[in-house]
């Protein structure tokens, strides 16, 4: 079996990272997994994308600098799909959907096609987060109506993002299905070298953009500092968000309080010094942070949103507040701050579900079990 996985990519997040996961998983089972990674232009970020597929051997290809529906971009794909006799095409995210439905409607109308739903729209979602009543204001949605009629295979990462495809009428509930991310995250050390922030903080990671929610921490951040100054927050990523972010942490006298890191490409030292991390997203396609705490061993104070409140146990492997909430939110932070010994319970209890539901063997499994249906 050989398999050709194409995505629009500029750099490293959740979708790549899954990427980085499953495709050579895949090749240790035996099958074929070559990547395509598409851009309008290089702008090196994908570097380490390429590099770390290279060096697990898995073959890797780019087309850059064409626009979205430029004739040239399909005469290449259309020319790498020939040359290298697939069995399937797995896309990822809404212009590989686009790309993969086009070139099978003109020149390979047996090829089965999988489409991985690994989000939605963030302008939809950031207004009305999954609700289905408003869907048909989005163009997001009939672009992925209308590429679903050539996609054989969907495959949703959570079930938030399953009811909403489902529910709203944007994919048939026969052709979709659920599978959840898989980590492995041995490679990682669970201790670091080098120095980290001193004192007692939480972290919260992500891209500085609205629908995660900063600005309700922060706020919220203005009570923990009541309770006691000398805790910190540590605000990891960038994004357009930023500068807003920190005029009102300026404005709420938070300066010593709140620290702003920057885009961090291995986040991982400051996660492992922190106490817990905090989700504070108005909805998650998964929310791959849960697990990379859960790794070491810190639990997650977030929203009750999907898709977060099907992943953390609340009270067990983390603590699930009202949206919005920004006194609820303030509460629970303090009440980890004050009970160590039980933040320490609750990061062991999720590195546990970590370990025996979010496995990379497990996804990977699933993965194979559909590849190998479509082909029967």
């Amino acid at each position: 079996m050989k398999i050709l996985f194409l995505q629009n990519m500029n750099g490293i997040s959740g979708s790549e990272l899954y990427l980085l996961q499953l495709l050579p998983a895949l090749k240790k089972r035996g099958i074929g997994a070559e990547m395509l990674v598409v851009y309008k232009e290089d702008t090196g970020k994908n570097k380490s994308f390429i590099d770390q597929l290279q060096n697990k051997s898995v073959k890797t290809y780019e087309i850059y600098g064409h626009g979205p529906l430029s004739p040239r971009l399909f005469l290449k794909m259309r020319k790498l799909i020939n040359a290298g006799n697939y069995d399937i095409i797995q896309s990822n995210l809404i212009h590989a959907d686009m790309w993969m439905a086009i070139e099978k409607l003109l020149f390979f109308r047996d090829m089965p096609l999988i489409s991985v739903k690994h989000g939605f729209d963030e302008q939809y979602s950031s207004k009305y987060g999954f609700n289905t009543k408003k869907l048909n204001r989005s163009a997001f949605v009939w672009i992925q109506r209308i590429t679903g009629m050539m996609v054989n295979r969907n495959v949703t990462i959570s079930k938030g993002i399953y009811d909403l495809y489902t529910k709203g009428k944007i994919s048939k509930t026969r052709k979709t299905q659920i599978v959840y991310y898989g980590l492995n995250l041995q490679h990682i050390p669970k201790k670091f070298e080098g120095e980290k922030p001193a004192g007692r903080y939480a972290i919260i990671l992500g891209r500085l953009v609205k629908y995660k929610g900063h600005e309700y921490l922060i706020r919220a951040w203005n009570k923990v500092k009541e309770y006691d100054a000398s805790l910190k927050l540590l605000i990891v990523g960038g994004g357009a968000h930023h500068d807003y972010l920190v005029k009102l942490t300026e404005q709420l006298g938070l300066g010593e309080q709140v620290i702003f890191c920057g885009y961090q490409p291995n986040p991982h030292q400051l996660l492992n010094g922190a106490e817990f991390s905090v989700v504070t997203s108005i909805f998650e396609g998964f929310g791959l942070i849960t697990l990379e705490s859960w790794y070491h061993q810190r639990p997650i104070v977030a929203f009750d949103v999907p898709a977060l409140n099907e992943i953390i146990d609340d009270k067990v492997n983390g603590s699930l507040v009202k949206l919005y909430d920004v006194e609820g939110l303030a509460r629970e932070i303090i009440h980890l701050f004050q009970n160590p010994e039980l933040a320490s319970k609750m990061g062991m209890n999720g590195f546990q579900k970590l370990e025996s539901d979010y496995n990379l063997d497990r996804m990977t499994a699933q993965m194979e079990e559909i590849y190998r249906s479509m082909l029967n």
